[in-house]
């Protein structure tokens, strides 16, 4: 329940801080539950359809995501990640939900959330109608 009360808080809020930290939350619950820090900006780009209302100012990622992790609603654990097309690695951080389900359910009723779901299942519906 509380993390669903924090993201409800959330909702309310007009800051440029809490329009982000909802957006990751947004973000995560899409992909879930969890995402690279290093990919969560180009996934709230895609959530969005590239149309932010804030201004991305350097460091407001990660005060967003050291609030959120203080207010227990994610988790950040470094990790050695692959370098795609290559045997190279690199230290990244892996981003979760502490409880999927729960923000699942306090987004339910989001606009920008429910909008990008309606997206990818049309464009599934479509794709799978053009393999017919």
């Amino acid at each position: 329940m509380r993390v669903e009360r924090e993201i409800r808080n959330l909702m309310e809020r007009n800051d440029d801080l809490s329009k982000l930290k909802l957006d990751i939350i947004r973000a995560l619950a899409i992909f879930n539950g969890v995402s690279w820090m290093t990919e969560i900006i180009p996934d709230i780009v895609k959530l969005r359809g590239g149309i932010l209302d804030y201004p991305l100012r350097e460091g407001l990622l990660n005060e967003a995501l050291r609030e959120l992790e203080l207010d227990e609603i994610i988790l950040i654990e470094p990790r050695v990640r692959g370098i795609p097309y290559s045997k190279g690695v690199y230290e990244d951080k892996l981003v979760r939900l502490r409880d999927l389900p729960a923000a699942r359910r306090a987004l339910a009723g989001d606009e920008a959330y429910r909008s990008y779901l309606c997206r990818q299942m049309e464009a599934i519906r479509r794709a799978l109608e053009d393999r017919r």
